[in-house]
């Protein structure tokens, strides 16, 4: 599309299990398709990422070679031609009115820079989820008490007025980890971010050995940016299945 409302950037890297699943879900959003530019950010797969992709007409394929998902996904948003840039994770299944929500509160808020929101994982129990959710509402909380404001995104939920990105630095490269809590606090000064609870993607613990591999350093990396502008760590140990 020449002009579409929103653009979904997906960095990706071997992700053959699960893309299909991410891609099919943004492909049947309830917003009308000429509205939505899909970017799938290949990250130097060497299996079938690709092909199962290119079996989506309507996703634009891009190829990233330096290596890492801060890499991938800051040359999407570069490349992304809509009003709004949202971002997703490979791994991910966004719901049926994900960009439908996003659009309304940018369309009814002029104030609004940036939309995030949480996730659950569609491979772990209740309780997990549970917890989840109260890590969500208190890092909401802790943000409203230090900045007066959200002053948090998260990668695999979150989109951004075109006109600001493009004021700020935009997303750093370099960043394997926190590239999203480093944007938002560029983001902070030029206007609202806001938190929607009620617009959640479910996504896959695979990556992790625990909440603590993946919730604590997300939650010391929020407190370090908002003390000293600076992400405590850069980088997550992942563990693939």
């Amino acid at each position: 599309q020449d002009c579409p409302r929103i653009s979904v950037v997906i960095p990706a890297y071997n992700e053959e299990k699960y893309i299909a699943r991410c891609l099919r879900s943004l492909v049947e959003q309830s917003l009308p398709s000429e509205q939505v530019e899909i970017l799938l950010v290949d990250n130097n797969s060497t299996d079938n990422t690709v092909k199962i992709a290119e079996t989506f007409p309507a996703v634009r394929i891009i190829n990233e070679t330096q290596p890492g998902a801060g890499a991938a996904r800051a040359r999407g948003w570069s490349e992304a031609k809509g009003d709004i840039i949202a971002s997703t994770d490979a791994d991910s299944e966004v719901p049926r009115h994900w960009l439908r929500k996003i659009m309304h509160n940018f369309d009814t808020r002029p104030d609004l820079v940036a939309i995030s929101g949480g996730y659950l994982f569609y491979d772990r129990d209740f309780i997990v989820n549970f917890i989840v959710k109260i890590f969500e509402r208190s890092l909401v909380a802790l943000s409203w008490f230090l900045a007066g404001g959200v002053m948090a995104l998260t990668a695999a939920n979150m989109a951004v007025r075109r006109e600001i990105y493009l004021k700020t630095p935009g997303l750093d490269p370099t960043l394997q980890f926190g590239e999203d809590l480093n944007l938002a606090k560029k983001l902070h000064q030029y206007g609202k971010l806001v938190w929607l609870f009620n617009n959640r993607v479910k996504t896959s613990a695979r990556r992790y050995q625990g909440l603590d591999a993946s919730v604590v350093p997300y939650f010391l990396n929020f407190l370090s940016m908002s003390a000293r502008d600076k992400t405590w760590r850069n980088r997550l140990d992942n563990v693939r299945k």
